[in-house]
């Protein structure tokens, strides 16, 4: 039976793999690319579309596996797991292999882009280490994102999948604001829970000017009167309640882990998908409390991305919540509301500009979508519990799942699963210049 299994998927795997390989050739031939607040009353007209294409962006992805850390993990504590991780543009999937062939980066690189760039992302596939006989092809599908042609929509039966040892690069150009998600679209149900999955948020064309001149990044230590950018062209001041402004963000990526299908593929078994029950639920490909680690945690080599949310008292903070699994999940901060001003890179308005943003304590956010939500960083309470480190006291918020069963390492006690914290500092947190930045920095810089 097992042996029936393998020759069939190997048959169809060699069939894309095929065409995956003729494509590229085509391609190659043609010279295509060769290596590539609250509600108020009143809005303004929403910023008009980039004049001009902004700077090319290229950004080279590797597709290898290797092992992520999951506490309570009985033995090694280590999962087997697939995913992309970002290398030098140049390089071939030959060149790569020997550096970066089994030390995967769980999840995927934050991509953080500007409305108007055309943007080259090349994929090499470098193959598997752990399990060098499953010459998977794959892909990067731009969740979300409308492609010109359907040639670089990184779905197999319409596009192209990528042998193992080639490359292929994808061409888009960002003409949509929001919060995205792109994951492999080869074998999906499996690669999706492999965990090749990541984050890629387009910033408006208002942080451009429109008026006025709203800074990507801002010198390190100390307020500011600008803010770091805005979510989308909402034709608002900063000051205005219903401006999407904020001065810090963060990309939150939600999924949940059965480690069954992990381990048995690990050990050339068979899972039966209809029995998927997870044990673990992450952000960011961590679990509480690996979570509230900063970015680039030594004790986290293939984990670098943190889900910790810093912010001083009275900062405005942007939520990018995104989710790649196959659970709903019901996020919350708590005892902080949030505001949701888009969904699935869509702002929040109706016929005429109406504001169809919303206040909730619970977001609720469905595999495949992303919501974009703000929030007032509460005044510090010297009164409240407080804790403190380098950058001085602050006020600790539990950033969770609400449901409590996804609280929790695969049912090992203690507080655990899809948990992080909102940390309200007392004026001492340094600013923001980048997206997603924790403090302290630790090398290399992110995202």
């Amino acid at each position: 039976m097992e042996h029936d299994r393998v020759t069939r998927k190997l048959r169809r795997r060699d069939f894309l793999t095929l065409a995956g390989g003729s494509a590229l050739t085509v391609l190659a031939g043609g010279a295509l690319y060769k290596t590539l607040g609250e509600p108020g009353t009143s809005l303004a007209a929403p910023a008009p579309a980039p004049a001009s294409i902004g700077p090319d962006v290229q950004i080279h992805l590797a597709v290898t596996d290797g092992y992520a850390s999951l506490p309570g993990r009985v033995g090694d504590q280590t999962l087997y797991v697939f995913g992309f991780m970002e290398v030098p543009w140049a390089s071939t999937p030959q060149d790569l292999a020997s550096t970066y062939k089994g030390n995967v980066q769980i999840v995927s690189p934050i991509i953080a882009l500007d409305e108007g760039q055309e943007f080259h992302l090349k994929l090499s596939n470098l193959g598997l280490a752990v399990r060098p006989d499953l010459d998977d092809a794959h892909t990067v599908h731009w969740h979300g994102f409308p492609n010109v042609i359907a040639v670089f929509d990184g779905v197999p039966m319409q596009s192209f999948a990528v042998p193992v040892g080639k490359s292929f690069t994808y061409a888009y150009v960002t003409r949509d604001p929001g919060t995205f998600i792109y994951h492999c679209h080869f074998e999906d149900v499996e690669h999706v829970q492999m965990l090749m999955i990541g984050s890629v948020y387009v910033r408006p064309v208002q942080n451009e000017g429109n008026g006025g001149s709203i800074p990507k990044a801002r010198l390190a230590g100390g307020a500011s009167s600008a803010p770091l950018g805005y979510t989308y062209n909402d034709g608002l001041p900063p000051t205005d309640p219903l401006s999407t402004a904020y001065d810090r963000e963060f990309s939150l990526l939600l999924t949940e882990i059965d480690e069954r299908p992990h381990d048995l593929l690990e050990a050339v078994q068979e899972f039966v998908w209809a029995y998927y029950e997870p044990q673990y639920w992450t952000i960011n490909g961590r679990a509480y409390p690996d979570t509230v680690k900063p970015n680039n945690d030594p004790s986290l080599p293939h984990q670098p991305i943190s889900s910790l949310v810093q912010a001083n008292a009275g900062d405005r903070v942007l939520l990018r919540l995104a989710h790649l699994g196959y659970q709903q999940h019901a996020m919350e901060v708590v005892g902080i509301p949030l505001k949701v001003v888009g969904h699935d890179a869509n702002l929040l308005r109706g016929p005429g500009g109406a504001d169809l943003s919303y206040w909730t304590n619970v977001v609720y956010v469905a595999p495949s979508t992303t919501r974009d939500c703000l929030f007032t960083a509460p005044a510090f309470d010297a009164g409240a519990p407080v804790e403190s480190d380098a950058y001085g006291d602050y006020n600790v918020y539990w950033l969770q799942n609400r449901n409590y069963n996804r609280q929790t390492n695969n049912g090992q006690p203690g507080l655990g699963g899809m948990v992080s914290e909102v940390r309200v500092y007392n004026g001492g947190l340094p600013a923001q210049t980048a997206g997603h930045q924790t403090f302290p920095l630790l090398s290399p810089p992110f995202p």
